[in-house]
């Protein structure tokens, strides 16, 4: 009985074995048989792959092209912009008879964190810095008396054709459309001040 058993123990694991690779057999070929059905399209595929990546290689020059030339017309926009500016835009009068030395349209750098900058029409008058944010708008003072300020270009900063204002108690930074520009509103803040001490001096050497 023993030798019995034991000899049908032997048929039963021959019997899982072949079973199982069966199944396997099975497994694989259908396997097989989905993936040849596939074959066609992936072969399809793959064609269109090559001509998407030949296709992106050809926009990545286009574009890079595209980029070089604009660079170029906006270093050749900034030379005409430095050095061709009109002079008419840049004039200043300390002995206007409206009392306004100069006036145009500035960026002024926010004292926020952010630190954004926002378009505003300054103008310098009766000794004062001031700006609107549109033409008819209440005067914003910057600097109340421009006797006690002192201005600079600025070029250690990410835009060009920055200059600051300061002052005792604050600074403000001002960026022009041009070198001229930047030039003519340092020059016309510089001859404010002196004709400021010019009008007053001894009272205000006194306070």
């Amino acid at each position: 009985q023993i030798n019995v058993l034991q000899a049908k123990k032997k048929f039963e694991i021959l019997d899982a074995m072949l079973s199982f690779m069966h199944a396997q057999y099975t497994f694989f070929q259908q396997g097989y048989s989905l993936l040849h059905e596939l074959d066609p399209y992936m072969k399809k595929l793959a064609t269109e792959l090559d001509q998407l990546v030949i296709d992106s290689a050809v926009e990545k020059r286009e574009m890079e092209h595209k980029h070089a030339m604009i660079q170029q017309r906006s270093e050749s926009f900034s030379f005409f912009q430095d050095f061709s500016y009109d002079d008419s835009k840049v004039e200043f009068n300390v002995d206007a008879p409206n009392g306004v030395v100069m006036e145009g349209y500035l960026f002024k750098r926010a004292s926020n964190a952010f630190k954004t900058w926002n378009r505003r029409w300054f103008s310098i008058q009766n000794s004062q810095l001031v700006y609107q944010k549109k033409l008819k708008d209440v005067l914003t003072v910057v600097v109340e008396d421009l006797r006690l300020c002192t201005v600079k270009p600025c070029e250690d900063i990410e835009r060009r054709f920055c200059f600051e204002v300061v002052s005792p108690t604050k600074s403000c930074m001002l960026q022009a459309d041009s070198e001229k520009l930047r030039q003519a509103w340092i020059q016309a803040v510089q001859a404010s001040i002196a004709s400021a001490y010019r009008e007053s001096p001894d009272s205000y050497y006194i306070e």
